[in-house]
């Protein structure tokens, strides 16, 4: 494999190349994610079982026992989320370049799986021009030019004792203290100066104090006359903020005629003085001093820190060498230092290694598993925890090579949950399983419900976002995200649900003892996501219901099939007549008759998540049966049916299963997935114990290579 560039060539022209040598030959599991559906075994009504491949990976000569095998996963890019969350991490930006990219597809359900997240050309110049501009910022170094502040010494900011104005002068006639206050700007060093002179008398020159804040930073004996005043100065560290500069007289002298005095023309404060003030960012950098250690030294250290966090393991010497000549031949053809070096780390962020998420099969074309390297665990792990790369402290796990221990990987789960990083799970796991990434962007008539505003789609979001955070960073069940009779609110969606006495836009957790609402079926967020612009959609929330919480797809529509249009609704009909009509067709009936009744116990909320009673004037029928068969009357005891089924149980484990690893499930995957449901079982359905019980497993720590015939 090609991993770094040989000359100086364009780098966008470069990236093609070395993407196209990198990319040529990888594949997935045999199909892409879109269409990685199959059939069960023992099923006959066309429902199937989502995520898994219709063909396994093993069916050929020289397969090993499906027990045996991990699978494998294309070459993966890292998404829009993954790229700005990286470089945040990185190079401490708070830019996200990634916003300007296409969006990327979605498969399975997710944006991280592997077989869709394709690259354009348009792309590879994004990520070049994103480079470029994160690394101008990272190494800037702002010059903070001084400011200088004068008080006349005689003049109305400056108090005095001992003494008077004389002319443009302060006369201290007698040991005393004139005194102002300044304002710094910034931390750093400033230079206080003093212009005096003295009135000579008795053995000893005038003894002048400058002091800061009271505290004494000088002592000075003038020797100026009047003829030639001169300036008295002494620099100090000081930080931003109010001081009082002071100068004192502290050795008065009378004795006729002699008479010592101390003239004061002005305070001047300057700073701070030639400081140069280089980014957090840039300290990151440049580990080393170039003009300490040598340039060609320090480039070489400054690459391998970096590229070892960028490429989320460490560069080879080879890979060194070659970004070596990219600063070396800059440097021959007049570039400083720094933009030869700028050179070569816009070189490795517009590399396959950063922009890809790269494992490496020792015989690419070998059915035979073998385990992921530590650096690729520790990729494994973050990408699926944070979205973001590894960190220090994983990092240095993978180079001492203990992520090979299960015990090691599970105190790193636990770790890494507690990480506020780990709120990724929540925007990209949950917010995709759930939708609610959508709600802000849901449209409804506003003729219908002018309540939909943007106040209420962003508490509907909160809300969710609340609520599913608990699962992923405490010790609570699983089963509860379709039975929690507890959620978030505030003063906005409270009003919505009505719950009283919440004000305010902080979320607070209340207890709907009382409010018809459990879980998050019955979040309003949701709820408005699968509805119409004007009204509810038993169809959306059925369906949704079969695919996201049963993990159970219906067949597609059978080819050319003429769906016919429901009717507009006539007074007193609901939803559910209506499509009563629409499932006497035999065609439609076969998925209808098992998603409908599901979506049936959602018809208590309208088309925003309101509680109603009455749908179109007549009163809501909210019964229907589960796919098991038992029965409901509302969407609470649906809820709590759902939450009981070993479908459910499954399909929490699916939908982690393929977010963490990006591909979808495939008959091989049995013995693993049926490992993981049993731990998680038997771990009371916590996430925690999910995660390590799937971080420990070979499914997750181990791959195999591909066969072309395969």
């Amino acid at each position: 494999m090609t991993s770094s560039f040989v000359r100086i060539i364009p780098l966008s022209c470069a990236f093609l190349l070395w993407t196209s040598l990198v990319t040529v030959g990888c594949s997935g599991d045999g199909q892409s994610a879109a269409t990685a559906t199959t059939t069960d075994s023992d099923s006959s009504s066309g429902w199937t079982t989502e995520g898994d491949d219709v063909e396994s990976d093993g069916e050929t000569d020289d397969a090993v026992d499906e027990a045996d095998d991990p699978g494998r996963v294309t070459l993966r890019r890292l998404n829009r989320n993954e790229y700005n969350n990286t470089v945040r991490d990185l190079l401490w930006t708070t830019q996200t370049p990634a916003d300007d990219f296409a969006a990327d597809d979605i498969g399975l359900g997710f944006d991280n799986i592997a077989d869709v997240l394709t690259l354009s050309p348009l792309q590879a110049e994004l990520y070049e021009r994103a480079a470029q501009t994160l690394l101008e910022e990272a190494m800037t170094v702002e010059i903070i030019e001084p400011t200088t502040s004068r008080r006349e010494a005689e003049g109305p900011e400056v108090s005095g004792s001992g003494g008077q104005a004389l002319g443009e002068y302060w006369r201290f006639s007698s040991n005393g203290e004139i005194s102002t206050a300044i304002q710094l700007g910034e931390d750093g060093e400033y230079l206080f100066q003093v212009r005096a002179y003295g009135e000579q008398a008795g053995p000893d020159f005038p003894r002048m104090v400058l002091a800061i804040d009271a505290v004494t930073v000088a002592e000075l004996d003038v020797s100026a006359i009047d003829a030639a005043p001169e300036v008295y100065s002494v620099m100090v560290p000081l930080a931003a903020g109010a001081h009082t500069f002071s100068v004192a007289f502290t050795n008065d002298f009378y004795d006729p005629p002699g008479d010592r005095n101390l003239l004061v023309d002005w305070i001047e404060v300057s700073g701070p003085q030639s400081l140069a003030d280089p980014s957090l960012q840039r300290e990151r950098i440049f580990v080393c001093d170039p003009e300490v250690a040598g340039e060609e030294e320090c480039g070489r250290q400054i690459l391998a820190t970096f590229g070892r966090r960028a490429y989320r393991r460490p560069l080879t010497n080879d890979e060194l060498d070659r970004l070596m000549v990219l600063i070396t031949s800059a440097q021959a053809d007049g570039r400083s230092f720094e933009n030869s070096l700028k050179l070569a780390l816009r070189a490795i962020l517009i590399s396959p290694h950063f922009i890809f998420r790269v494992e490496i099969d020792p015989d690419p074309k070998s059915l035979k598993p073998h385990p992921l390297n530590d650096f690729e665990l520790a990729t494994r792990l973050s990408y699926f925890l944070w979205s973001s790369m590894p960190d220090d402290e994983l990092l240095a796990l993978a180079a001492a090579g203990e992520l090979s221990d299960p015990l090691v990987v599970e105190a790193q789960v636990r770790r890494m949950l507690e990480d506020q990083k780990a709120h990724a799970l929540v925007e990209n796991f949950a917010g995709q399983w759930f939708l609610f990434r959508g709600v802000t962007e849901v449209f409804h008539e506003p003729e219908v419900f002018p309540e939909w505003t943007e106040e209420l789609q962003l508490a509907m979001r909160g809300e969710m976002q609340a609520f599913t955070s608990t699962f992923f960073d405490g010790d609570r069940s699983m089963l509860e995200l379709l039975s929690a009779e507890e959620t978030y609110v505030n003063e906005r969606l409270a009003s919505h649900y009505g719950i009283e006495g919440i004000e305010g836009e902080d979320f607070v957790q209340v207890n709907l003892d009382g409010i018809p609402r459990q879980g998050i079926l019955t979040q309003a967020g949701l709820l408005s996501i699968l509805a119409h612009s004007e009204q509810t959609s038993v169809v959306k929330r059925g369906k949704f219901l079969m695919e996201n919480i049963l993990c159970i797809s219906p067949p597609p529509p059978p080819p050319n099939l003429d769906i016919p249009e429901l009717e507009p609704p006539a007074p007193g009909a609901t939803q559910r007549e209506l499509l009563e009509k629409h499932r006497e067709d035999p065609i439609c009936a076969g998925c209808h008759d098992i998603m409908d009744p599901l979506g049936f116990g959602l018809e208590h909320y309208d088309a925003i998540g309101a509680y109603r009673e009455l749908d179109n004037g007549a009163p809501v029928d909210a019964s229907g049966t589960i796919p098991s068969g038992l029965a409901f009357t509302n969407g609470l005891e649906m809820s709590s049916l759902l939450s009981q089924e070993q479908n459910f149980v499954e399909c929490m484990v699916r939908k982690t299963f393929t977010y963490s690893l990006g591909r979808g499930i495939t008959p091989n995957d049995t013995p693993y997935f049926d490992d993981i449901v049993a731990d998680f079982e038997m771990s009371d359905y916590r996430f925690a114990d999910l995660v390590v019980s799937l971080a420990t497993s070979d499914v997750f720590r181990a791959r195999r290579g591909e066969p072309d015939e395969l």
